[in-house]
């Protein structure tokens, strides 16, 4: 049977999502099947909706399994929320039908990238928020946010592992569609500020690079012209830098009502 689990994790002590040689560290991956062999006693691949960098969070990342075990879905999340790190946790497993894959069936992925906008560093928030000593005009940054919407060709912000394969020339590799961009402070608590964007799929590092580049705008180093600018010419070669993976997590996956695991 194919199993999905919502899966959360603080990124910051892990190499990424994606399993990689024991040289680079421990990924999420490599970590998440560790747990699914030693339950199961056989060797299972463990796939994910997102591939998230290296020191990336993720609250509502979504894998899947293919396993011949019996345990039911409730008794699999027990037992690998007791087998796992502190820093991993299953909040919820289900069992799907044929066809199913967490990355290929997905809709869409949702990011939000927080910012500490205040003088000092905060402690509590220092594993989970970028600080920003700089004051920010979050009203320009939400406005060049509009720029981002739509499918366009985002090479201005990421890469793909078609950037250099001779056989697929062009922009086309880096065409996404962007369905939700947008920058807020919190109104409770205005020392933080929230970058949420949802897409049908994200380019390497394209999050914390348009990010870096909206802070620039935000501390009108740019201007939203400007950053209308870079992201019509899709071109990798502008001001903007990715801002830390700290402050970056994956918190939503997005699936066809058919599978029933939206809102889980």
């Amino acid at each position: 049977m194919i199993i999905a689990c919502g899966i959360e994790y603080d990124g910051t002590d892990y190499h990424g999502f994606q399993r990689q040689s024991a040289s680079h560290g421990p990924t999420v991956q490599g970590t998440l099947e560790a747990a699914v062999t030693q339950i199961s006693g056989v060797q299972i691949t463990v796939m994910g909706a997102g591939r998230t960098d290296v020191g990336v969070h993720a609250s509502g990342q979504v894998i899947h399994f293919r396993t011949e075990s019996r345990l039911t879905v409730e008794v699999w999340r027990r037992a690998l929320n007791a087998v796992l790190p502190s820093t991993v946790v299953v909040r919820w497993a289900k069992e799907m039908p044929e066809g199913f894959h967490a990355r290929f069936s997905a809709q869409s992925r949702s990011y939000r990238y927080t910012i500490w906008n205040e003088c000092f560093p905060t402690a509590l928030r220092a594993r989970y928020a970028y600080h920003c000593s700089r004051e920010l005009d979050v009203t320009l940054m939400d406005d060049a946010c509009r720029y981002l919407l739509g499918r366009k060709d985002f090479g201005a912000f990421g890469h793909s592992p078609n950037d250099s394969n001779p056989l697929k020339p062009g922009p086309h590799h880096c065409i996404r569609t962007m369905l939700e961009a947008r920058c807020l402070r919190d109104h409770q608590q205005a020392e933080l500020i929230y970058c949420d964007f949802t897409a049908d799929a994200f380019l390497t590092g394209q999050v914390r690079r348009m990010v870096g580049t909206l802070l620039l705008v935000g501390q009108q180093r740019l201007s939203v012209a400007e950053f209308a600018e870079i992201v019509q010419r899709a071109e990798k070669t502008h001001p903007g830098s990715a801002a830390p993976s700290l402050g970056l997590c994956l918190v939503r996956v997005e699936y066809p009502e058919k599978f029933g695991v939206n809102g889980q």
